[in-house]
């Protein structure tokens, strides 16, 4: 499951083992500007669920979090979307 949230594409696809879903977030920094180094992250194992929506839910979240803390901005896209940018639909955290 991919999202786009404030300049970075998120993949919070669990991985299944074991018969637990395990929530993990991939993160990538959106860029339009093909010179520009590729800012990643990854967190692995943030927990286990028993559903699928659970482990998204909860990856989604910690990765919309992760982003805030380290100030992910949408006034640093210059005006840009983050579907123009990414073609990945935008989403906002819930709560």
């Amino acid at each position: 499951m991919q999202c786009g949230y404030r300049g970075w594409i998120i993949d919070a696809t669990p991985d299944f083992s074991l018969g637990k879903y395990f929530a993990h977030a991939r993160l990538v920094r959106a860029s339009s500007d093909d010179q520009v180094d590729v800012e990643m992250h990854i967190e692995r194992d943030l927990s286990y669920f028993d559903t699928e929506d659970e482990a998204i839910e909860v990856a989604q979240q910690w990765a919309f979090a992760w982003v805030c803390e380290r100030g992910g901005s949408v006034d640093s896209m210059q005006g840009e979307t983050l579907t123009s940018r990414s073609g990945v639909p935008v989403e906002t955290p819930s709560g």
